[in-house]
Parts: structure tokens; C-alpha cells; sequence
């Protein structure tokens, strides 16, 4: 990631299993319900995916009208493979065609990315984005992801004995048996100036563990470098950040891995949020899901709980937000981690 002037976030927009609007998405957080129930994924949260809506409200909120130099990146794990962009008839496999498709119902001029690092990849567009703009290359881009189940994706997480068949998911839970899945949409813009500044996005960073294709780096080596990353490039010391939100999948190896990973990052003090037991986990959107939500933090101060724990693991050291609680938040930071030991962290800023 390269330095350079302020990128400022001027819009929202979501799909989720609370519903259509990124404002719907942050009351069911704030709520402390889940949208998870049990059905033909097991325990799941379900939804119409629509990138299309999502993206069309993250516009309209961020006042964009002339798309000619903006950039659409949109980070997924599925791809083509289900018809996710919302209302499509044929059946478009590759990876790149919904967010291709999506970009020219929009009327999109500038770059498209399709970022597909297992669940980081919501995480990893919005830092695209971010070095999109930037740079100069894009005068503004609406980055974020979008995933819908499949079977195919609900038998691949089963046999990995990830899922837990109790349901829904208890993030950093003493009793946490593995994640609940999720689909949804969501949506940022972030361009140099705009006729909204909701937030700075300061910093991104990337690192990988390079050490299984699926199982993480349980010291959490390459989270650790990630947030590092994100620290530097957003010219922050750990000791800025007010509030993170975690990956958090409810997992045994993960959320273990993100503490020790938080800890080496200097980040251990701050408040951590997960807000996976809420949304379950969303695939290549969850990073942009978890972004979303930083914004709404720094815009209000106040931290939605971790829905599904109610037991604190006593081995995870962290500041874990378990009911509702309203602080001063000047800064937050966002972590995503994925399969083959893909990990991404971006800093927010308030001003």
C-alpha cells in the first residue's frame, strides 16, 4: 500500500439477513439479535443477495453521479457461481461476471477488480480502493464484496467440521464449536473529496501466513503483520486504536489465533468486536460487513455486543465487548483472516 493524501468514505450500502439497507444492518448489530436460523445450511442467515441494491444505496448516500472515473472492487469467494448481483436470469460462472455484470448496469468507467482472498476478500477491496484512489488512477471507488451460499460451499465448511451443528456461532465463547454461515452484500464509497465525509479510511495492509491450506497461523504471525501494515501505511501506533473489529468466526483455532494476534500487534487493549454471531460469517462480504460497522462506531460511539457469547473463553486476553457500551472512538481497525492464510486490516479514523 502507498501513502498519499486522505481518502474519505462518503457512503454505505448493504444487504444483509436484518435486510435491505445499511441502517438495518446496524440496528440488528446494535439489537444484540441474530438473524441465524436453522434451515437447509443448517444454521445459517439468509437473504436475498443483491450487490446490485447495495451498491446503488452506498452511491446515492455518497451523492455519485458522474461514473466515468470510478472504480468498482468487489471482493468474493464464490464468484459467478450462484447469481448474486440480483434479479439475473443467465447463469455467469467465472468469478469476475457478476461484479463485470454489475458494472455495466451501473454504467462503471473506471477500473473493476474482483479480489477473491478466501473470507479477506471484502477487507482486501476496500484497501484496493483505497490505493485506487490514492493514486490518482480512480477519482472513486465503491469497494466491498458480495457472496451467496451454495451448497457446494456449505458441504466444503461441513467437512471441515467448521460449522456448528448447535448453532448460531458464539464467537470467543468458552463453548464456541465453529462458525455460522451467511450471504449478504455490502458496500463502500471512498473517494478524495465528496458531499459527505463519514470517515477517514487511513491505512490497509496484507500478509500472508504461509503455513496451511486451509488451518491458520496459530500464533498468528501473518494477522499480526497485517494489522503492522495497516498501522504504517496509516502513519498510527497500536496505542491510537480505540475499538477492533474481530474476524471473529466462532472457531476454536481462529478466535484463539486473532488474540495472540492482537496481542503481538499491540492492539490487545483495545474494545474487540465480532459480529459474526449476528450476520454469520459472509464470506468474501464479511470484511466489508465489518467495515461498515467501523463507521457507524466512529459516528456514534457506541459498540454493538458480540451476539452469541455469553461465556468469556478465560484464555483469550481481550477487551471483548459482550453487551452495548458507548465510548469516545477516534480511531477503530478491522481484520479479516481466510483459507491458505490470506489475512487483511484496515484503519478507520473520525477525523
Amino acid at each position: 500500500m502507498t501513502s498519499g493524501p486522505d481518502v474519505v468514505i462518503t457512503g454505505l450500502g448493504a444487504v444483509s439477513a436484518f435486510g435491505r439497507g445499511a441502517e438495518t444492518f446496524w440496528r440488528g448489530a446494535l439489537s444484540g439479535a441474530t438473524a441465524i436460523r436453522e434451515g437447509r445450511f443448517g444454521f445459517a442467515a439468509r437473504c436475498e443477495v443483491d450487490a446490485l441494491w447495495a451498491a446503488r444505496e452506498a452511491m446515492a448516500d455518497a451523492g455519485l453521479s458522474d461514473l466515468s472515473r470510478v472504480a468498482l472492487v468487489c471482493g468474493t469467494t464464490t464468484g459467478g457461481v450462484p447469481a448474486w448481483l440480483g434479479g439475473a436470469t443467465d447463469a455467469q460462472i467465472a468469478y469476475h461476471a457478476p461484479a463485470a455484470a454489475l458494472a455495466r448496469t451501473l454504467g462503471i468507467g473506471g477500473p473493476v477488480l474482483v479480489p477473491s482472498v478466501a473470507c479477506a476478500s471484502g477487507t482486501a477491496a476496500i484497501g484496493l480502493g483505497l490505493d485506487l484512489v490514492r493514486s490518482g488512477r480512480a477519482e472513486a471507488a465503491i469497494c466491498g464484496g458480495a457472496d451467496q451460499l451454495t451448497d457446494f460451499v456449505a458441504r466444503g465448511f461441513g467437512a471441515l467440521q467448521a460449522v456448528d451443528p448447535r448453532g448460531p456461532c458464539r464467537p470467543f465463547d468458552r463453548d464456541r464449536a465453529g462458525l455460522s454461515l451467511g450471504e449478504g452484500a455490502a458496500f463502500l464509497v471512498v473517494q478524495r473529496d465528496g458531499r459527505r465525509m463519514r470517515a477517514i479510511l487511513r491505512g490497509a495492509g496484507l500478509a500472508g501466513d504461509a503455513v496451511h491450506m486451509t488451518a491458520p497461523d496459530r500464533e498468528g504471525g501473518g494477522a499480526a503483520r497485517a494489522m503492522a501494515a495497516a498501522l504504517l501505511d496509516g502513519a498510527m501506533a497500536p496505542s491510537d486504536i480505540d475499538f477492533v473489529s474481530a474476524h471473529g468466526t466462532g472457531t476454536a483455532f481462529n478466535d484463539a489465533m486473532e488474540s495472540r494476534a492482537l496481542a503481538r500487534a499491540g492492539l490487545a487493549h483495545a474494545p474487540v468486536q465480532g459480529v459474526k454471531g449476528a450476520i454469520g460469517h459472509t464470506l468474501g462480504a464479511a470484511g466489508a460487513f465489518e467495515a461498515l460497522l467501523c463507521v457507524r462506531v466512529l459516528e456514534t460511539g457506541e459498540l454493538p455486543p458480540t451476539t452469541g457469547m455469553s461465556l468469556r473463553d478465560p484464555a483469550i486476553d481481550l477487551d471483548l465487548v459482550d453487551s452495548r457500551r458507548h465510548i469516545a472512538v477516534r480511531a477503530a481497525l478491522s481484520t479479516s483472516s481466510g483459507f491458505g492464510g490470506m489475512n487483511a486490516s484496515i484503519i478507520l479514523t473520525k477525523e
